[in-house]
């Protein structure tokens, strides 16, 4: 199925409100999986990551990256609530997404065009969500992990 560039409302408000939350809950498809490839690589307002990704189905794709002031790893930007001790949230729900079943290269761009986005992303480390959702309640697919800022 391929992944939509628009995505309703709701969805817009389930990402910038629920899916840190979420995100700790387990993928819906066993087989779902999403690997960081590289560095989040920033140019000028906008930034782009690669991942290598597999999911069976998905309709809303949401990309994120946070930085703590210090651009060092905190567990505090793991958190619910997270954008509030972030200096900077670069995140993106617009980007175009196949979920089939087979393995997928993309880049990705985030940047801070959506509501709640802030900051400018700088050299160090950066908590990073890759979530892929069903509909507004079902998580597909959800990595998080620290990625390297260059």
């Amino acid at each position: 199925m391929k992944g939509r560039y628009a995505i309703p409302a709701v969805a817009v408000a389930l990402a910038t409100v629920a899916v840190p939350a979420v995100v700790q809950a387990q993928n819906a498809d066993p087989n779902a999986k999403a690997t960081y490839l590289g560095k989040i690589k920033v140019q000028g307002k906008a930034a782009t990551l690669r991942v290598r990704y597999r999911c069976a189905s998905g309709e809303a794709l949401w990309v994120s990256a946070k930085q703590v002031k210090s651009r060092e790893k905190d567990p505090a930007i793991k958190k619910e609530g997270s954008s509030k001790v972030a200096v900077a949230w670069w995140q993106s729900h617009r980007n175009k997404f196949t979920c089939d079943g087979t393995f997928h290269t993309g880049k990705f761009t985030i940047d801070k065009i959506e509501q709640g986005s802030k900051g400018k992303l700088k050299h160090g480390k950066a908590w990073v969500q890759f979530c892929v959702t069903q509909g507004e309640e079902t998580l597909i697919l959800s990595r998080s992990a620290y990625v390297d800022v260059k």
